[in-house]
């Protein structure tokens, strides 16, 4: 599948609006940091779930996670994280 010329990346920490408009998600990045509690984090397009994981806690594997999207993830309204527990970063590629 070709790729954008331009693929944008945001790095988060909480439930972020990262496009208010329609978008492609390409690719995410997650690490959490915390010592004890694994952290859930979805993409959606605006309120409706299109992808999530459960990233462990630091103690458990230690490893950032990169998850490519070929094809991307299509959001007709918006572009949006949720991030639950854990201390997480994320980082996505979206335009």
């Amino acid at each position: 599948m070709p790729r954008p010329a331009s693929v944008k990346s945001t790095v988060v920490t909480s439930d972020t609006t990262i496009k208010s408009t329609s978008g492609k998600i390409y690719w995410i990045t997650i690490s959490n940091a915390h010592l004890t509690d694994s952290s859930q984090v979805e993409l959606a397009d605006g309120s409706t779930d299109r992808w999530g994981v459960n990233v462990e806690a630091v103690d458990i594997l230690g490893q950032p996670v990169h998850i490519t999207f070929d094809p991307p993830i299509a959001c007709d309204t918006s572009i949006v994280i949720d991030i639950t527990a854990g201390t997480v970063k994320a980082t996505v590629g979206w335009t």
